[in-house]
C-alpha cells in the first residue's frame, strides 16, 4: 500500500499532489524576511497529514478543522488515491460537509481526476462510515496485522507532530495499555492473543476479587463454616420434625368437640402463622435497616488496596481509579435503591402493626372463650409446642439463607483461584514466546531491532537498542535507548531532536521487516529535521533515499531552514524531483488551502 495522488474538486484551493514511490517532501519555504524570526508560519505542511488521515477515513470530532471551520471547507470533497499490495489502485472520496459517507473507485491502473464521475459509476457510492472503513480494511487486506484494523495501526505510519513524545504510545493510545500494547506486540510478530488474553485476565482478576471482598463485606452470617452451618440446619430440621409428631399425636378427645375444634384450628392455628409471619417480618424489617445502613458505601479503594496486596491480590492504582467511579456510579444509583428499601420497610412494619392488632383480638377473643381450659395443663403444653416449632422452623430457613451466602463466597474464591491459575499459567507462555522471538534471528523482532539499530547507526553513527521485554506484573513493555561502548543507557534519547530520529527509525524499520508481508509500504514523518545538526540531516535524507530504493515510500515536510545546504545554498541530499510541493508565505498561492490562514 502506497499513496498516489492527493486531490480535491477545488482545485483552485487545493493544489493536487502527486507522489512519488520514493523520497516525497513537502518543503514549506519562508520567502519574507520578517517571517523568519516567527514559530509558527501556517502554511500547511502539518495539516497535509491531518487531510490524508481524513482520506483514509479518520473519525471527524468537533474539534476536527473541517467541523470548526465549516465556512471555508464545507464545500471540499477529498480523493486520495493508493496503490494496493495487489498492484491495483483505489480512489477513495470523502466530502468534509458530509464525513459519514465514503465512496470507492477500484481499478487495475491508475485512474484519471474522479472529480466529476457520476456516483453510479463508483465501485460503491456513498457508503456509511462503518460499513466503508469495514470495505477499506478489505481492499487494504493488510494480513500482518489481523485481526487488528488498519485504523488501529495507521499512527506508526502516518506520525503527526503529536505523536513524537514517544516511540511506541501514540497520540491515539489514550487508554489503558491492554488497548495499544497488543497491537504492538502484532507489529512486531508476537502472538499478540497471549497478550491481549492476559489483560483480559488480569482485569477478570481483579473484578473477582472486588465483587469477592464486596461479598465478604455484606455477609450477614454468624457463622462461616459450611460445614457447621450444615450440622445445624439437620440437627433443627430434626427438632422440627420430632416436635411436629409430638403435636400431630396431642388427644383432645375429652373435651367437647367444637370447643377442640375452634381450639386448635380457629385460634391456635391462627395464631402460629401470624406469629411466623411476625417473626419473618421482624428478620425482614433487620434486613432492610441494615441496607439503607450498607447504602452508605464503607467501602475504601485504599484499604482495600492495602488489604489485597497483603493477600498478594494485584491491586494497581488504575483499579483504584475504576472503583473510585464505580462509587461514584453506585452513590448515583444508590438513591432509587434506598427509597425503594424505605417503602419496603414501612410496608414491613405496617404489616407487623396488622399482625399486631389481630394477634391482639385473636388471643382476647381465645381468653373468652376458652377461659375454662386455662387450667388445662394439655392445652398450655400444646400452645408452647406450636410456638417453638414455628421459631426453630424459622431458625432453620435463616440457616439457609447463611449457607447459600457462604456458597456464593466459596464458588467466587473459586473463580477467582482458577482465573489466578489461568493467568500464571499464560504468564510462563508469554514468556517463551518473548524469549524465542528474541532470540530467533530471523525473527520478526529481530529483524526490526536490526533495522532500527542500523538506521540510527547511519545517522547519528551511535548505538542505538530497541528492547522488548516483560515487566514485575508480566505485561509488556518497549524501550529505545542510546549505549555508550560499554553498552550502558545515555538519556539521549531523551531530548525531543532525538526522540524523533528514534520514532523515525522505529516506523521505518518495521515497515522494512513486513517487507514480504501484507503491511503499509509507506511512512509519513511531520516535522523531522527540527533542531538536528547538519550532518545528522543529511545523513537521514541519505538513509530515508536507501530505504525508497527497498520499495518504501517516505513522505516527510520540512522547513527550507531546517534543510541542509551546500556552499551553493542547494539542498543537500534532494533534487528537484524529490520535492511534490512547495509551500510559502508569499502570498495565499502558497499555503496548502490557497487562502487567509484560519
Amino acid at each position: 500500500m502506497r499513496l498516489r495522488r492527493l486531490y480535491s474538486n477545488l482545485d483552485h484551493y487545493f493544489t493536487p499532489i502527486l507522489f512519488n514511490y520514493g523520497l516525497n517532501v513537502v518543503l514549506a519555504e519562508i520567502r519574507l524576511p520578517e517571517n523568519r524570526s516567527k514559530s509558527s508560519h501556517n502554511l500547511g505542511k502539518s495539516t497535509l497529514a491531518r487531510v490524508i488521515d481524513f482520506c483514509l477515513l479518520g473519525s471527524v470530532g468537533k474539534d476536527h478543522f473541517f467541523k470548526k471551520r465549516e465556512d471555508l471547507f464545507g464545500e471540499f470533497v477529498f480523493f486520495l488515491e493508493i496503490e494496493l499490495l495487489d498492484g491495483s489502485f483505489l480512489t477513495i472520496r470523502r466530502a468534509a460537509l458530509n464525513p459519514s459517507k465514503v465512496s470507492f473507485s477500484l481499478s487495475p491502473t491508475t485512474q484519471p481526476d474522479l472529480t466529476s464521475l457520476p456516483s453510479d459509476d463508483w465501485s460503491h457510492s456513498e457508503l456509511p462510515f462503518a460499513k466503508a472503513k469495514s470495505l477499506l480494511d478489505g481492499y487494504l487486506n493488510l494480513r500482518d496485522i489481523d485481526p487488528w484494523k488498519f485504523r488501529n495501526a495507521i499512527g506508526y505510519f502516518l506520525r503527526s507532530q503529536a505523536d513524537y513524545d514517544d516511540v511506541f504510545k501514540l497520540q491515539r493510545h489514550a487508554g489503558v495499555d491492554k488497548d495499544w500494547k497488543p497491537i504492538l506486540a502484532r507489529i512486531l510478530g508476537l502472538d499478540a492473543l497471549i497478550f491481549t488474553k492476559r489483560y483480559e485476565l488480569k482485569a477478570e482478576i481483579e473484578v473477582k476479587a472486588a465483587l469477592l471482598a464486596k461479598a465478604q463485606q455484606n455477609a450477614d452470617i454468624t457463622e462461616s463454616d459450611p460445614a457447621k452451618v450444615d450440622a445445624l440446619i439437620q440437627l433443627r430440621e430434626a427438632e422440627v420434625f420430632r416436635m411436629q409428631a409430638e403435636l400431630d399425636e396431642f388427644d383432645f378427645e375429652g373435651f367437647d368437640a367444637n370447643k377442640t375444634t375452634a381450639v386448635v384450628d380457629d385460634f391456635d392455628a391462627q395464631i402460629a402463622d401470624l406469629n411466623q409471619d411476625r417473626y419473618r417480618l421482624s428478620h425482614s424489617v433487620s434486613e432492610l435497616e441494615r441496607g439503607l445502613v450498607a447504602d452508605k458505601i464503607a467501602f475504601d479503594p485504599q484499604k482495600a488496596k492495602i488489604l489485597f496486596e497483603e493477600a498478594g491480590v494485584n491491586f494497581p492504582d488504575q483499579v483504584k481509579t475504576d472503583f473510585e467511579q464505580l462509587i461514584a456510579f453506585n452513590k448515583a444509583i444508590t438513591e432509587e435503591r434506598s427509597e425503594y428499601l424505605r417503602e419496603e420497610l414501612a410496608s414491613a412494619r405496617a404489616e407487623i402493626a396488622r399482625i399486631n392488632s389481630e394477634l391482639t383480638v385473636l388471643n382476647d377473643r381465645r381468653r373468652r372463650s376458652l377461659e375454662f381450659l386455662r387450667s388445662e395443663d394439655v392445652f398450655e403444653k400444646y400452645r408452647t409446642l406450636s410456638a417453638e416449632i414455628a421459631k426453630t422452623a424459622a431458625e432453620v430457613d435463616l440457616l439457609k439463607r447463611q449457607n447459600d451466602t457462604l456458597s456464593d463466597i466459596k464458588e467466587k474464591r473459586r473463580e477467582l483461584r482458577e482465573a489466578k491459575a489461568k493467568y500464571a499459567e499464560l504468564q510462563g507462555i508469554a514468556e517463551e514466546a518473548l524469549d524465542q522471538a528474541s532470540r530467533t534471528r530471523t525473527s520478526l523482532l529481530s529483524k526490526v531491532r536490526e533495522y532500527f539499530s542500523g538506521q540510527l547507526k547511519d545517522v547519528l553513527g551511535r548505538d542505538a537498542i530497541l528492547s522488548v521485554s516483560l515487566n514485575g506484573e508480566g505485561n509488556l513493555e518497549f524501550r529505545t535507548d542510546f549505549v555508550d561502548r560499554n553498552k550502558m543507557s545515555t538519556s539521549e534519547a531523551d531530548g525531543t531532536s532525538f526522540k524523533k530520529l528514534l520514532c523515525v527509525a522505529f516506523d521505518l524499520a518495521v515497515v522494512r521487516a513486513h517487507l514480504d508481508g501484507a503491511f503499509p509500504r509507506f511512512v509519513f514523518h511531520d516535522g523531522i529535521f527540527e533542531l538536528l545538526d547538519p550532518r545528522p540531516k543529511a545523513n537521514l535524507l541519505a538513509s530515508m533515499h536507501a530505504y525508497t530504493e527497498l520499495g518504501i515510500q517516505s513522505i516527510i515536510t520540512v522547513m527550507d531552514f531546517d534543510l541542509p545546504t551546500d556552499d551553493d545554498g542547494g539542498y543537500v541530499g534532494l533534487s528537484e524531483h524529490d520535492i511534490i510541493l512547495r509551500l510559502h508565505d508569499d502570498g495565499d498561492k502558497g499555503r496548502l488551502f490557497h487562502f487567509q490562514g484560519w
